[in-house]
């Protein structure tokens, strides 16, 4: 084998020991071979070169994103390549233009994961001419060969990337910034595409981006896919999300806020009611029982029994409620006298804090001769508390930290700063791959430059402190939180895979009640504080930080299905932020609730937020089926269909609209990872959600097994939230 030499120095070369002097340019005498006979013979010399050879193993391959220019990404792509356009298979025109041969597939990036396995990301081109929102992934085993490949290969017709466009860059700028109505404060840009209409058919087009980020209540960046030849607009849409931009915010009782300010009241947890009719006889010194079936994971806050008893003599009866646990409350108890039946509605407090889901028995005893009558009968109405997390065990807290800073939302927390040459502490972290910044918006429409945050002794949040300091120390804990849940449960370095900086600035505006990533940094508003706090909670810097983990893997384009994706991705890792600090620090509480900390912050419910993962029609708003896709496209609103399905995939639990089940989730950690690997690595672009059930029944295979439980959970998931 090589030794290859990985530090900078030359090796020393050590003289030959020789008991006779030999002359610089002497000829090496001749040794005579060592002689074996019967497999015995002198041994060879063992030398410390020859040890460290038995010793050395080979450096392991890297994971994560590799340099596009590394040999080990080269040789993938060129093999992803072959794989893609055999020689053989390739139409003698294919890619010529102007007689030039170019390639159907242009190299994104390439990434290996623990696994072993290398993902190479594509974009399609055709004649020179980008196809928007179309890649195509191949993926090679540890043997270096292509094991599968995911994407869209359909045919385009040919002439579409050849043809001259009748409309010019600026013509279509003109078309685009007519409708946007309003002044850009960004360069706006186009580009040639062939785009799929929304009809299938592949045209000539432009694509458009116009955007006004600052200085306004909802900050755009239109993108616009215009016909290259009548400039017709075929489809518009904002990729910039924000809280504000959420219509689920303006809704839960059904009526919209009218002005800024005002807002509907939350909306009540919906109750899970059961009943039965069992239409038993109550005979003399008899004893009647009746069961009901909660499917629903929930925790009783209250409970109402309904009760239909026909009887000839209240005085004679008994009748006693037992939960799944087996605790029992009796309702009636021989009261009444000769009154006839018991009928009415019943408020069991004694039930709150059990678990509802099982089976729920009702029991009547007749205690006396001469009367009889019959159970009609009952029923349950139970309003369930806010979700509990998960029951995985908490980790104990990373070693080398004090946590003596004070947050907002997340209690007490250990900040990594930096100190400054006049004895000053700034929110810069240098700990986390290229590092984290907060810096101050100083309350201006645009969130520029690097105005920092001070503290005089490192402890932030004092009582002493500037007030502004505050909401800063929860933007940089989140930005932390994020970062480490990325690195420590997802295997990634940073939303890239390879550190990169996440910058945020705290105050933007004055009164401005909404949060976003705009492609580079997080702005967070204060609030107004009615609608809302400062947004700087953990599931909401979570949430927006993962629109660029999204960005910068499958790029789901923010609108239709795969629009709806995007947004449920930054929910389930934003939830996944909070999982993951709540297991590190008490005083984080994790939920099913989008938002619910920095949400109405005086409306006197601390539960109620923006979305509901574990049920998502309690808003008013979303949908939680595919099968009402088609009545709410809106990205927010469709979110709620892949975020039951992991909910349900995490948690267990029921989907309200089909009524189907998932028994025993299979936890936050392997959930995540799941649908994490799904996003990176088998998702592009104009995934659908049923091509998001393939990537996730993938992901989960490679992780655990085809025939693994994991698998088949993945699957009941996706199928109770119609996704088949």
């Amino acid at each position: 084998m090589s030794i290859r030499r990985t530090d900078g120095s030359k090796p020393t070369v050590l003289p030959t020991i020789s008991t006779e002097a030999q002359p610089k340019n002497a000829a090496k005498a001749a040794k005579a071979p060592n002689v074996i006979k019967d497999g015995f013979g002198p041994a060879a010399k063992t030398t410390d070169l020859a040890r460290a050879e038995q010793t050395l193993k080979p450096l392991p391959a890297p994971t994560g994103r590799l340099s596009l220019e590394s040999k080990e990404a080269q040789t993938a792509i060129q093999t992803s390549l072959e794989h893609l356009t055999p020689a053989a298979s390739k139409p003698a025109t294919q890619g010529l233009r102007g007689g030039i041969q170019f390639p159907a597939f242009v190299p994104k990036n390439v990434e290996r994961d623990e696994l072993g396995m290398t993902h190479v990301r594509l974009d399609r081109q055709h004649e020179g001419v980008k196809v928007y929102a179309e890649q195509v992934v191949s993926h090679l085993g540890k043997d270096g060969k292509v094991s599968s490949v995911t994407g869209d290969q359909s045919t385009i017709p040919a002439g579409l990337g050849t043809q001259k466009p009748q409309l010019s860059h600026a013509q279509v700028l003109d078309i685009a910034l007519k409708d946007f109505a309003g002044k850009p404060d960004r360069q706006p840009n186009s580009e040639r595409v062939i785009y799929k209409d929304p009809t299938g058919v592949y045209r000539s087009a432009y694509r458009v981006e116009v955007a006004n980020v600052n200085g306004t209540e909802n900050p755009r960046r239109m993108n616009y896919l215009v016909d290259a030849n009548s400039g017709k607009i075929y489809e518009k849409f904002n990729t910039i999300d924000g809280f504000k931009n959420c219509p689920c915010a303006t809704h839960g009782t059904g009526d919209t806020a009218a002005a800024k300010g005002s807002k509907p009241a939350a909306a009540a947890p919906a109750d899970v009611k059961v009943s039965s009719t069992p239409n038993a006889a109550i005979k003399d010194n008899a004893t009647v029982t009746s069961k009901v079936k909660v499917a629903d994971d929930v925790t009783v806050d209250k409970l109402k029994l309904s009760l239909n008893i026909s009887h000839t003599y209240k005085g004679d009866l008994s009748v006693t409620l037992t939960s799944p646990s087996g605790k029992s409350a009796v309702v009636h108890n021989r009261t009444g006298g000769s009154t006839d039946n018991v009928k009415g509605d019943f408020d069991l407090s004694a039930f709150a804090g059990e678990k509802a889901k099982g089976e729920w028995t009702l029991t009547v005893k007749d205690n006396a001769k001469g009367d009889t009558g019959k159970l009609n009968s009952w029923g349950l109405a139970i309003s369930p508390k806010a979700t509990q997390p998960p029951t995985e065990p908490p980790k104990p807290p990373v070693p080398g930290g004090t946590a003596d800073d004070t947050s907002l939302y997340s209690g007490k927390v250990d900040l990594k700063t930096k100190q400054n040459a006049d004895g000053t502490f700034t929110l810069e972290d240098n700990t986390r791959g290229k590092g984290i910044s907060t810096y101050d918006a100083m309350n201006k429409e645009e969130a520029s430059g690097t105005t920092p945050f001070k503290d005089g002794n490192n402890v932030w949040g004092e009582a002493t402190d500037p007030k502004r300091n505050q909401a800063a120390v929860d933007a940089h804990y989140g930005a932390a939180m994020t970062y480490d849940f990325l690195k420590d449960v997802l295997g990634r370095d940073s939303i890239d895979g390879k550190g990169e900086k996440l910058v945020n600035y705290v105050h933007v505006s004055e009164n401005y009640v909404n949060a976003y990533w705009d492609g580079e940094k997080m702005s967070y508003g204060d609030g107004d504080g009615v609608d809302s706090g400062p947004l700087t909670a953990l599931d909401i810097a979570g949430h927006e930080i993962a629109h660029g983990l999204t960005e910068r893997t499958a790029g789901l384009v923010y609108r239709g299905e795969s629009g709806g994706l995007n947004e449920a991705i930054s929910d389930i890792m934003g939830a996944g932020v909070e999982w993951y600090a709540s297991t590190k620090n008490s005083a984080v509480k994790f939920n099913w609730t989008v938002g619910e900390t920095a949400w109405t912050p005086t409306n006197g419910d601390p539960t109620d937020g923006l979305r509901y993962m574990d049920d998502p029609t309690k808003d008013g708003y979303s949908i939680d089926n595919y099968k009402d896709y088609p009545k709410q496209t809106e990205v927010h609103g469709s979110s709620g269909i892949a975020n039951n399905a992991f909910y349900l995939l995490a948690n267990g639990g029921t989907n309200r609209t089909s009524k189907l089940e998932v028994k025993d989730g299979i936890g936050m950690d392997k959930g995540l990872k799941i649908y994490y690997r799904a996003l990176a690595h088998y998702m592009t672009p104009s995934t659908t959600f049923a091509q998001a059930r393939t990537a996730t029944v993938q992901a989960a295979t490679d992780l655990y097994g085809a025939d693994s439980t994991e698998v088949a959970k993945v699957k009941e998931s996706w199928t109770a939230v119609g996704v088949k």
